[in-house]
């Protein structure tokens, strides 16, 4: 028999009996009951093996989830950013979670050319938008970092290379997702569910105290400890890596269901949403993360911005105002969480702040004379690791922008900058332009909570987390999509997008 008429009678077996039939046939009947019988065996005599199988199965069958279905794919994604790392903390994981996201990032990624989908049009679509345009020119010059002479680690470059390599991917798997309407509320509608799920646990952290694993983990390090517990009271960071991870994603997200929420017709959607906003706001104090405050506070000022002709903009502005000047004044003193969140506004009177701005004013002389930067993976703790000779490396930057200022220059700096301000001008352009009612308050919610990592990117390196990707990038392939649909709306008006 030739060979290739054993591939395709194999691919055949497989689509019909696992992916059409989904095991409901013969070939189910006779692997379940051996599966069960096996692991039975194996968890009573080989523990310790049993639970490696399952794992190694568990993870095979995710794998292949993600291959047959970019969706799915995607929401796999999503939910393994969000719960990766309270995983590891319970079960004492030493995982390596960026190489487990970047397969499946390309398992995802992989399974647009497994399920033969013509990806033509939608490439060219694709890379002609001037926002794709921007992040290809980014990808560019990071190709052009490698050669750069203060930068001598080909490993740490490649490890800035390969995660924006990956967050290009996610915005490509996003936005070949998202080409359709009930698939952008399919998305939110899983955003808003882990969302909720994260603060809910956050709260009960909160109120119930951490779990002894959790407590474990934090004390066992002595930099995580002087982090976390602040104030007397640690710090809540829910199924996250760490607090500012969580409060970044709460503030963001909840900017995004708050302006949904505000303009939600049915009843019902509506009480859901603000009962998962309650929980979300809640997590983000207790996360005690002030950049996270920061975020929202102006998040809301862009939406308000944006959308200041509507009554119901008004209204909301005037709540808004209200609440904080309530927490803000209020004489409410003994509460560790609301200090912490007055704390974010002093401004020139916070310590941490002026630490800061001495450390920037420490460092600008070297931006200037040196426009390509020191290379990539030369600051910080990984700088340490990866450039230990370099003159940047144990600097702290505390800030995205001044970390890419340092590392690829003034010049890397502005090309940046060019595809935030395309980013926003994308969405605002998109909102004034369309007459379709539901696509503007998308285009407001999206503008508020994007814009919000771009202010929270001046306190932290807020945009390039597992846990900030699968929200960021694909909010932005959301906005990029409801611009074709508005587009291909005016060309063809009776046709339905």
């Amino acid at each position: 028999m030739p060979r290739s008429a054993v591939i395709s009678g194999i691919e055949k077996f497989w689509y019909t009996n696992f992916i059409d039939q989904k095991l409901n046939n013969w070939v189910g009947y006779i692997l379940f009951p051996l599966a069960a019988i096996l692991f039975g065996y194996l968890f009573a005599q080989q523990t310790i093996m049993g639970i490696g199988l399952a794992g190694g199965l568990i993870g095979v069958s995710i794998l292949i989830l993600c291959f047959v279905n970019t969706e799915a794919g995607l929401y796999v994604n999503m939910i393994y950013s969000f719960f990766a790392a309270a995983f590891m903390r319970f079960f004492y994981a030493d995982l390596p979670t960026g190489v487990i996201s970047d397969v499946l990032i390309v398992a995802t990624l992989f399974s647009l050319f497994v399920r033969r989908v013509n990806l033509k049009t939608t490439l060219n679509q694709f890379i002609h938008t001037p926002v794709v345009i921007a992040v290809l020119v980014i990808l560019f010059y990071l190709i052009i970092e490698m050669f750069n002479p203060y930068g001598h680690s080909f490993s740490g470059w490649y490890q800035t290379f390969r995660k924006y390599l990956d967050t290009l991917f996610l915005l490509f798997i996003a936005y070949k997702v998202l080409d359709n309407k009930p698939a952008i509320k399919r998305f939110l509608t899983t955003l808003f569910i882990l969302c909720a799920i994260c603060a809910i646990y956050a709260c009960i952290q909160q109120w119930h105290g951490l779990f002894d694993k959790e407590r474990e983990w934090v004390m066992a390090d002595e930099i995580r400890f002087g982090l976390i517990f602040i104030d007397g009271d640690f710090r809540k960071f829910s199924t996250m890596s760490d607090p500012t991870a969580f409060g970044i994603i709460m503030a963001s997200c909840g900017i995004l269901f708050s302006i949904i929420a505000i303009h939600e017709k049915n009843k019902r959607t509506k009480a859901v949403l603000i009962g998962g906003l309650i929980f979300m706001f809640l997590g983000m104090a207790y996360s005690g993360t002030r950049t996270a405050n920061a975020m929202a506070a102006a998040g809301f000022v862009m939406f308000i911005l944006l959308t200041l002709n509507k009554k119901t903009t008004k209204i909301f502005a005037v709540v808004l105002v209200l609440a904080y000047i309530f927490i803000m004044y209020a004489p409410i003193y003994g509460n560790s969480t609301i200090n912490r969140f007055r704390t974010t506004f002093q401004g020139s009177d916070d310590e941490s702040y002026k630490v800061r701005e001495t450390n920037r004013a420490f460092i600008q002389p070297y931006i200037y004379t040196h426009p390509i930067g020191g290379g990539l993976c030369t600051t910080g703790a990984l700088g340490t690791l990866y450039n230990p000779s370099s003159y940047l490396a144990g600097f702290p930057p505390d800030s995205g922008y001044l970390k890419i200022a340092l590392e690829t220059g003034w010049i890397g700096l502005i090309i940046i900058c060019v595809l935030y301000f395309t980013v926003m001008k994308n969405m605002i352009r998109g909102y004034f332009e369309t007459n379709n009612d539901n696509t503007k308050v998308l285009y407001a919610a999206c503008a508020g909570s994007i814009f919000s990592f771009y202010i929270a990117y001046f306190a932290q390196d807020a945009i390039g987390q597992i846990t900030d990707t699968v929200v960021y990038y694909p909010l932005i392939a959301l906005t990029l999509r409801l611009r074709y649909f508005d587009k291909e709306q005016r060309i063809n008006p009776h046709e339905n997008y």
